[in-house]
């Protein structure tokens, strides 16, 4: 207990710093017993939850259900221990912390020092029962600015996903939500809450409800039917954001509803190596910009044949319908079609290659985990998609799991996620986006060390502009570096580097850097406390004069630093 809950309050402590400038460390490998081999919308099936959470037997099928690759996740599987009653764990908390910078817009002039007191409360819940199990951690943070208090107000920090059982083995209910902010104009490091001015801030909260029930028909075919309510809000919380040369902003608050329905009907084990799938989804958007009157509509059949254990083909073929309220409209209507192969090293190790068309045009699709020996794993993606930012906030719920601290993980490959809507680098913009998206990831976990190094590589290409905003291309590459180190049982250290590039059409090219060290220590059972040491640069080649349309003023090239001290201190209870 003693160790869980240092690391569930340096996790918390982290989080309620704005310098937070690295992923939530994961307990694990992202296997934590909730989404541990589950896939789908809420409950689209893999392998094993067919055999276990539907029927309770084993799974004799030499292919696992779960290798489709659907645009789905599971927060937790369907019940293979609903006879075990583990209960409820609730660990309240309340953190307060100090904050000090030299620079807090991080702008090469007009540098503004800034003191900025959190105060922020937090709870984590899990839950694994007969008719309950998931993950929330919710830690909300009331900041005050000692200088510019105009900026001072409450941020959002939430993770959760539940499934209820309401009829055991037919029907359920899957809740999840998730809330985060970034840097309205970019140019910070990709993970997470950097330090800057509210103002330069975008608050993204969703939230999804989905009631399906599940029918399973012996070894032949698992049905699911659902229904999911999504809801997104985008908030620029009433301030200005930064502006495009024509003098209309890049991005303009955006929220919408969604109603989804969807029906998958999967083959069973009798089918022996062939897997065969079937999908109807459609989803319409009531919101604004170009999200109102949108829609997606998907009919599809995939199929898996395992030639040995080693190689499967993989096909798919169907048609799909999209449209988007934007400048020129966005619509299409046509066939969808993917072949490819997924290779299997070991139960844990496997690598999945596409190539197919959908949303337009043709494209490779990529992912996998494998084992390096027994204490370092590599997780890697590649793949595009095109939607808005907002979209793609609520694409993460269905993508996802979360680790027993309620951090996001990758729910095929276990990966850390870098949240879309928590990545900094890049500017934030509400029009309709093909966006290209690889990453890597190598972690080696040591008795008493931990080492990580996350690649990510992001292209946004406009393929529809919300009226009244502008609009550009985007790119940009980052590296980080993470050693995580005990010292003792009560004591631990971090140190992370980051580095990341980013090019822009108006705004030239730049760079930005960032050392962060960490001490986290237990002062007392339940007491934890902190010192973060944090310094960032970066650089930025203007190609015109941003006097006129950056609200910071900082219209000249060249590079700006800023140091950072936070401490803090958090109590569970």
């Amino acid at each position: 207990m003693r160790g869980t809950s240092l690391a569930a309050a340096a996790t918390w402590l982290a989080l309620a710093s704005p310098a937070h400038a690295q992923p939530r460390p994961l307990s694990g490998s992202g296997s934590s017993g909730l989404g541990s081999g589950s896939i789908s919308r809420p409950g689209i099936l893999s392998g094993s939850d067919v055999a276990e959470g539907a029927s309770g037997g084993a799974d004799s099928s030499p292919v696992r259900l779960g290798d489709f690759g659907l645009p789905f996740g599971s927060a937790v599987d369907t019940g293979a221990d609903a006879g075990q009653q583990r209960g409820w764990n609730i660990v309240p908390s309340l953190g307060i912390s100090q904050l000090a910078t030299d620079n807090i817009n991080q702008t090469r002039r007009n540098k503004q020092a800034e003191f900025v007191t959190s105060i922020t409360p937090g709870v984590l819940v899990t839950m694994d029962t007969a008719r309950a199990q998931g993950v929330v951690s919710y830690d909300p943070s009331y900041r005050y600015y000692a200088n510019g208090t105009s900026q001072s107000g409450v941020d959002h920090n939430f993770n959760g996903q539940v499934l209820l059982t309401l009829v055991p083995e037919f029907l359920f209910l899957d809740l999840r939500g998730s809330a985060s902010r970034q840097a309205a104009g970019g140019g910070y490091n990709q993970g997470g809450e950097n330090t800057t001015s509210r103002d330069n801030t975008i608050q993204t909260t969703s939230f999804q409800i989905s009631p399906y029930i599940l029918q399973r028909f012996g070894g032949t075919a698992n049905l699911q039917l659902g229904y999911a309510f999504q809801s997104v809000t985008q908030d620029s919380r009433d301030n200005t954001v930064l502006l495009g040369p024509n003098g209309l902003p890049y991005f303009q608050d955006q929220d919408f509803t969604a109603h989804e329905f969807y029906a998958v009907v999967r083959s069973g084990e009798e089918f022996g190596r062939l897997a065969l799938e079937g999908r109807l989804i459609s989803t319409d958007y009531i919101g604004t910009g170009v999200l109102d009157g949108a829609y997606r509509r998907t009919a599809a059949v995939e199929g898996r044949y395992a030639i040995n254990r080693f190689v499967s083909a993989l096909g798919e073929i169907g048609f799909e319908e999209q449209r988007y309220s934007g400048l020129p409209p966005f619509e299409l209507s046509e066939a969808i079609w993917s072949v490819g192969t997924r290779l299997t090293f070991s139960e844990d190790s496997w690598v999945t290659v596409r190539y197919g068309h959908h949303d337009g045009f043709n494209s490779v699709q990529a992912e996998g985990t494998v084992g390096l020996g027994v204490r370092t794993r590599l997780y890697g993606s590649y793949g595009e998609r095109i939607g808005t930012g907002a979209q793609r906030a609520a694409d993460l719920l269905t993508n996802t799991t979360l680790d027993d601290l309620g951090n996001p993980v990758d729910r095929n490959t276990g990966g850390p996620i870098v949240q879309p809507f928590a990545n900094s680098l890049l500017g934030v913009q509400s029009s309709v986006m093909r966006t290209r998206t690889g990453t890597a990831t190598i972690s080696q976990g040591w008795d008493r060390d931990t080492f990580s190094l996350t690649l990510l590589r992001e292209e946004r290409t406009p393929v529809s502009v919300d009226p009244g905003t502008f609009t550009e291309p985007t790119s940009g590459n980052s590296a980080s570096f993470t050693w995580s180190h005990s010292l003792s049982p009560s004591t631990s250290t971090s140190l992370s580097l980051q580095y990341g590039t980013y090019e822009s059409a108006r705004f030239g090219d730049g760079n930005v850097y960032s050392v962060q060290a960490s001490l986290f220590s237990e002062l007392k059972p339940g007491l934890v406390g902190s010192l973060q040491l944090i310094s960032s640069s970066r650089s930025n080649q203007a190609s015109f004069d941003r006097s006129r349309f950056d609200r910071f003023g900082d219209n000249s090239s060249g590079r700006a630093l800023q140091n950072t001290i936070i401490a803090g201190l958090r109590q569970t209870f």
